[in-house]
């Protein structure tokens, strides 16, 4: 392309080939401003559209370029130009920078973009810093390249550095890739309800490149590095849905009318306002326990922090209902019998269980002491 530039201004002096060059360029540069111009402020572009993004960030670089493009064929139909090795330099390192730039706010849009959501905003700057990490160190190669600059010592160094920084910040490194890999599993995410397998349980408020905060029920924050999280059971009350499911025992006495006591249960369950309509209240007899009949009472809440409460509204109206309805609570029970003087009691020998012992009465019992 700049071999035809050149060979289609040679009929005319220096002079007049570079100014038109630079005209040329100026009014290429003009148009596509003014078409990047016009295509901003169509109304079939959105706001937070890609399409607009992209030509928000490139059409300034694109007529830049333009322009710098001509600058570069003008000092190239100037022969034995003072100082033309640092002046096509430059303007290729400017155009190089331009474009880094141009990619990084790109892609930086993109990424949050994309990722629209509340953990998304607060991961979104972690992949942006990534990207503008690889832009910046791949400008700063090209940059050398273009001025001639041995890079062999360069990458030398730069591998020596990568594996002492690697073993000195091995943890921070591990906690980075680590919170990379929790997003993308989508493991929780800000809001949700966790618990940890170390048995602590909380509310994400914070999740950051090297560690998660959880706020705990007594407003307690817990920091825990991404890398723990990452290699750990964590278990995610608030996905995929926020509602939960709440079982809560309720043993009453043996003799009482069971249908009284579901009826009674269900009641207080479909009148409890934090408990979900769909799906309906049940009660399930689990067990004939020790001492009493096991009921258990399953409902729905919509949201898993509001457990604690709902199981103290149920605890306090279901106590209620049972005394109205005369049902009893019993509480664990055992029967001791003692024996009076002129009781018998047989004993068998341990060395022989088919030979029987003599009967023996509480009598002939020897008296502690």
């Amino acid at each position: 392309m700049e071999t035809a530039l050149v060979e289609s201004f040679t009929g005319f002096s220096i002079l007049i080939q570079v100014g038109l060059v630079l005209v040329c360029s100026i009014l290429a540069a003009k148009i596509i401003k003014t078409l990047g111009s016009a295509a901003l402020k169509r109304s079939g572009l959105g706001k937070s559209g890609y399409d607009r993004i992209i030509i928000e960030e490139i059409h300034a670089p694109l007529y830049i370029s333009v322009f710098l493009a001509g600058v570069y064929v003008s000092t190239q139909l100037v022969e034995g130009l003072l100082f033309e090795f640092y002046i096509t330099n430059t303007v290729v390192s400017a155009v190089l920078l331009l474009w880094a730039y141009a990619v990084t706010q790109v892609g930086g849009r993109l990424i949050l973009t994309i990722n629209d959501t509340r953990a998304g905003r607060e991961i979104g700057p972690l992949f942006r810093n990534v990207l503008t990490f690889f832009v910046v160190l791949g400008s700063v190669f090209a940059l050398l390249s273009v001025w001639r600059i041995d890079i062999t010592p360069l990458l030398a160094s730069a591998g020596v550095i990568g594996i002492v920084l690697g073993i000195a910040a091995r943890d921070t490194i591990g906690n980075f890739f680590a919170g990379i890999s929790l997003y993308l599993d989508n493991t929780y995410k800000n809001g949700d309800m966790i618990q940890l397998e170390s048995g602590e349980r909380g509310t994400v408020i914070d999740m950051t490149i090297r560690s998660t905060t959880i706020l705990t029920r007594d407003n307690i924050a817990i920091t825990v590095p991404n890398s723990v999280l990452n290699s750990t059971q964590v278990v995610n009350e608030s996905a995929p849905i926020r509602r939960r499911r709440i079982r809560l025992n309720v043993g009453v006495a043996y003799g009482s009318n069971l249908d009284t006591v579901e009826e009674a249960l269900l009641v207080v369950a479909s009148e409890e306002p934090l408990v979900l309509d769909s799906p309906n209240p049940v009660v399930r007899f689990r067990e004939f326990a020790d001492s009493a009949i096991l009921a258990q009472v399953q409902c729905f809440i919509d949201n898993p922090a509001l457990r604690g409460r709902v199981r103290h509204r149920l605890i306090r109206r279901i106590d209620e209902r049972f005394h109205e309805d005369e049902i009893k609570i019993p509480f664990p029970q055992q029967e001791v019998t003692f024996f009076e003087a002129g009781n018998t009691i047989s004993f068998e020998h341990a060395t022989d269980p088919t030979e029987e012992s003599p009967p023996i009465t509480v009598d002939d019992m020897p008296e502690r002491n």
